[in-house]
């Protein structure tokens, strides 16, 4: 019974912080000893319960499909969420979670970056396919109809460099499908650039996209672009194995 009772404990300061903790903080917390929190974090692993992230740690998809069977937009958000801090914190800029809603992109979470000039932060709001890269990314998995029939609905220019033809919509996405991820440079809002990629689910379909952006004038900088995108797929990549 105390196995439990301290595994429980774990478990419960893991939810009370968003994002990850690290084997310190859990300890600070719970009121264990490192050795005894690192052996329940191991065993809990193991099950899939908790998650570990680049030495930190989470609450894991197991959990997230026990108590979120009935909500898969939950599901993914609460396994996105630490890939998000860690990429805002990576790049310094903000990271967005998007799914598809309706005739938009919905933005359900964002790590907002810790910087003094930050883009603003479009949680909750629905932004067009075509204008965003979580759009687009979303609809990388769209078929040759359904991008038609967006297409022929009319492609509202949010600024001068927005996509507003069937023939560069195809284009783009035909980009994003050969290289994983697509890069739009002030075509929602000017003076901000954004990559995004998909989360594909086991069916081939898109059901979620990350997205970072930030300042034109500082993203993506002199980084060079591996520097952004590797980490971005292999996050998308890796919450996509978890939902499967």
């Amino acid at each position: 019974m105390q196995t439990i009772d301290r595994a429980f404990t774990v478990l419960r300061s893991l939810a009370a912080k968003p994002g990850t903790s690290t084997l310190a903080d859990l300890s600070r917390t719970a009121d264990l000893p490192r050795s005894t929190v690192l052996r329940l974090l191991v065993a809990l692993e193991e099950q899939g319960v908790v998650q570990s992230i680049s030495g930190r740690w989470a609450l894991g998809p197991a959990l997230t499909t026990l108590t979120h069977q009935a909500s898969p937009v939950s599901a993914l958000k609460e396994l996105a969420r630490p890939h998000l801090l860690e990429l805002a914190d990576l790049t310094g800029e903000n990271a967005s979670l998007a799914i598809a809603d309706g005739d938009g992109a919905l933005y359900i979470d964002t790590a907002v970056a810790s910087r003094a000039v930050s883009v603003r932060d479009w949680t909750g709001e629905r932004l067009p396919f075509h204008g965003t890269a979580a759009g687009l990314a979303l609809m990388s998995t769209w078929t040759d109809q359904s991008i038609a029939d967006y297409s022929e609905a009319g492609m509202i220019s949010f600024t001068d460099t927005t996509l507003t033809t069937l023939a560069a919509l195809r284009q783009r996405l035909d980009d994003i499908r050969r290289h994983g991820v697509v890069w739009t440079l002030q075509e929602f809002s000017d003076d901000v650039n954004g990559v995004g990629a998909p989360i594909i689910d086991p069916e081939g379909d898109a059901i979620g996209a990350i997205n970072l952006y930030g300042p034109d004038y500082r993203f993506p900088g002199p980084r060079s672009v591996d520097e952004i995108t590797a980490p971005l797929m292999d996050a998308c990549a890796r919450i996509a194995d978890r939902l499967a």
